[in-house]
């Protein structure tokens, strides 16, 4: 099998793999590494779909490498959309070998290798943290199941960035804070036991927060760990206007 994988300086190395069953893209990348070119540079940590290092740009698609078969994608015809504006230039992957490219919407580093600091940055600025109710120490901050499902399905969220770089206005309004971290901001607001989320409100409510989104729905479809953060910036915009309006009146 054939791996094209885009290197620092922008030009495309083309590797032969011998591909053995159940590969991941992950473990090919390793075999390259170990047998071809000991230049190449990846991130990785836990090999399990659990820490989200290995996001990459793979056959065009944002996927983790370690989760990602060989198998699965071999042959793959890909059409996906590139930034979402007047103008939608499609992306086009085509022939029989994987194509490996860094993750977009962030600074290379080297190879494969993208610096997160943008990402992580946007993240802090959502202060991520839970702020008490004022509840004493020694009692239980309960909460129903039914409040438990509303939040637990952004608490899954892994901090891959494979939503920021497939969200097409991060890739052209870098204020934008992303997917991740507006729906972890929601994650907090929406916990029952949180006490800030007014606060939460103000962050969010700012021209390139949450009126920002173009609500295409990019993030829910490429997320590995199944979080809508779509689904929380359209409930963040309900709830601001709500807040306005209860001001009012």
């Amino acid at each position: 099998m054939k791996f094209k994988i885009k290197r620092s300086d922008g030009h495309f190395d083309i590797f032969e793999v011998k591909v053995t069953p159940h590969m991941s893209v992950l473990e090919a990348l390793f075999q390259i590494q170990d047998e071809q070119d000991s230049t190449l540079a990846f991130r990785y940590s836990c090999r399990g779909a659990v820490c989200g290092s290995c996001a990459l740009l793979i056959n065009k698609k944002q996927r983790l490498a370690c989760r990602t078969q060989v198998s699965e994608i071999a042959g793959e015809r890909v059409l996906a959309p590139a930034a979402f504006g007047p103008l939608v230039r499609p992306l086009l992957k085509t022939g029989d070998d994987i194509l490996i490219e860094p993750l977009p919407n962030l600074p290379v580093v080297k190879d494969l290798i993208v610096d997160w600091e943008p990402f992580f940055k946007h993240y802090r600025d959502m202060q991520p943290w839970f702020i008490g109710n004022g509840t004493k120490t020694e009692t239980e901050m309960l909460m129903s199941q039914a409040d438990l499902e509303k939040v637990e399905k952004y608490a899954a969220c892994i901090q891959c960035c494979i939503c920021y770089g497939a969200c097409p206005v991060v890739s052209r309004n870098k204020d934008f804070p992303g997917p991740a971290a507006l729906a972890k901001a929601w994650r907090f607001y929406a916990d029952t036991r949180n006490s800030d989320t007014e606060a939460i409100l103000k962050r969010v409510d700012i021209k390139n927060g949450v009126w920002a989104c173009n609500e295409v729905y990019r993030c829910v479809e490429v997320c590995p760990k199944k979080v809508p953060p779509t689904n929380a910036i359209t409930g963040f915009m309900r709830n601001i206007i709500k807040h306005k309006f209860k001001a009012i009146f």
